[in-house]
């Protein structure tokens, strides 16, 4: 039998929802000793094929085709500023990154901050920072105004992981260079300042920040590996 297999060339012909699919479950069998399940549903969810046909791939394609997977996993992601998608209705749309992030609202950035840890989500973090272009020449553009993720949420599930993953990599980077070291200020202004209400509030206020932080720092910790991909799986 002759199966058609879709082979993704790079993580740019791999869609968002694929990856939040896979990666929920790796999570729940990333310590499995027998890697055979993991490599099943890799070819089924990232090549688009069924179950019971993967069994019909000769031994050598099978490898082949595991091998390529993890590779295309290890290139490097730079951060890409516009991208394509098209809508349920087939109108093509250009999407254009959050021109300054230091400029962001209030409100983007407390959505950002909810979404972009949680995997289950990060298609809503996409349509934190990604949304459609009003105007783009020369090399100057400008987005639609944040209204919510709600609107652009669905389409965002088809953004390019290559998108995905090398606009996380800039803002845990970005994240971990200038917000922990703007934490470590912040703790050192508020265990200094003097004007508290009693000494067991100011102790009290002070053990609370250092558990912060500490947590803060653990999770961007933890949030560096989510990109890496279980190559030893596959």
């Amino acid at each position: 039998m002759s199966l058609d297999i879709k082979i993704p060339v790079s993580l740019r012909d791999i869609p968002l929802y694929k990856w939040q699919k896979y990666s929920e479950i790796l999570k729940k069998n990333k310590d499995a000793e027998d890697t055979t399940f993991l490599n099943l549903k890799t070819l089924e969810i990232f090549c688009d094929l069924k179950m019971k046909d993967i069994h019909d791939i000769p031994l050598t394609d099978f490898d082949e085709i595991l091998e390529h997977i993890s590779q295309i996993f290890t290139f490097d992601t730079p951060r890409v500023n516009h991208f394509r998608l098209r809508d349920e209705k087939g109108v093509e749309v250009e999407f254009g990154l959050i021109p300054n992030l230091d400029k962001m609202t209030y409100g983007e950035y407390r959505d950002l901050e909810d979404y972009i840890y949680d995997e289950k989500n990060l298609h809503r973090a996409m349509a934190v920072l990604y949304r459609p272009l009003m105007y783009n020449k020369n090399g100057r553009y400008l987005i639609h105004p944040y209204k919510g993720t709600d609107e652009m949420a669905e389409i965002m599930k088809s953004t390019p992981l290559d998108v995905v993953f090398g606009v996380r990599v800039f803002f845990y980077s970005l994240a971990k260079k200038l917000g922990v070291y703007t934490l470590d200020y912040t703790l050192q202004q508020l265990l200094n300042k003097k004007e508290v209400n009693s000494e067991h509030h100011s102790e009290k206020s002070g053990e609370d920040i250092k558990h912060f932080i500490h947590s803060h720092r653990e999770m961007l910790a933890e949030l560096m590996k989510l990109q890496e991909f279980h190559s030893t799986n596959v």
